[in-house]
């Protein structure tokens, strides 16, 4: 009977172990603007150093932040170094064979970028005979041209926002993240979202160990508790000047 109470409590170990400890592990790249980024006095900052405080507050501990390099992180967490990684972690079938992910928390769109004046581009169906600025590699490249539009290939941001403002391409297509440091760097630049792509985002989530199943129901918890609590959308307006917790419909 012991051993069957041994096994049984197997799931809640991790979380145990946290709370015993008073500290959650997590990882981080601290070179990902806006995400994990040391700021001007060389302090951690970001929108997932933010939300990893706020989760580690409410299973009521402290967090331990690791730096390492994103290739990485995840063994990190296979070894046990870490409790888990909030960096921008994409969920992907892949991943989610190993890890069940505690959220999405973050939807990062695909937008339509077009020059200020450009007032023609609204939805979708608007694509058809457009001509989009984007590299010969882009798989939303391939998607744009599925739904009719012309492509002009470039070679990075720079030259997809240039080949807009010039006039040589009707629109590219940046994340916000995106968007926002080219905006940062060129802030004469007339460009603005015509509109986010339905259905075309990437879900950021928390990668727990399978099997933690505690912790992996405390670490949702925690974040509906933020979303609830309007913590989560602060926080995406704060770093990424809009709200970006919803999924796009």
């Amino acid at each position: 009977a012991q051993d069957e109470g041994k096994r049984g409590s197997a799931a809640a170990s991790q979380l145990d172990a946290i709370k015993s400890a008073g500290v959650l592990k997590v990882g981080i790249e601290g070179t990902y603007k806006p995400y994990t980024y040391h700021d001007e006095n060389d302090n951690l900052t970001g929108y997932d150093v933010d939300l990893a405080k706020a989760i580690a507050e409410k299973l009521g501990v402290e967090v331990a932040f690791t730096e390492a390099a994103w290739d990485s992180l995840l063994a990190g967490i296979d070894s046990g170094r870490l409790d888990t990684v909030i960096n921008t972690v994409g969920i992907t079938s892949e991943r989610q064979e190993k890890y069940d992910f505690a959220g999405p928390y973050l939807y990062i769109p695909r937008q339509v970028v077009v020059r200020s004046d450009n007032d023609t581009l609204q939805s979708w169906d608007d694509l058809k005979g457009a001509k989009v600025a984007t590299s010969k590699a882009s798989t939303t490249g391939q998607i744009y041209a599925e739904a009719g539009a012309e492509i002009v290939l470039i070679e990075g941001t720079d030259q997809a926002a240039q080949t807009v403002l010039s006039g040589r391409a009707d629109f590219c297509n940046f994340d916000p993240t995106t968007l926002n440091d080219y905006l940062d760097e060129h802030p004469e630049a007339q460009l603005k979202v015509a509109f986010m792509v339905p259905g075309l985002s990437e879900e950021y989530g928390i990668p727990i160990l399978k099997g933690q199943t505690e912790f992996y129901d405390a670490v949702n918890q925690a974040l509906d508790d933020l979303r609830s609590e309007g913590v989560l959308e602060e926080l995406s307006q704060k770093y990424l000047r809009g709200d970006y917790t919803n999924p796009v419909e």
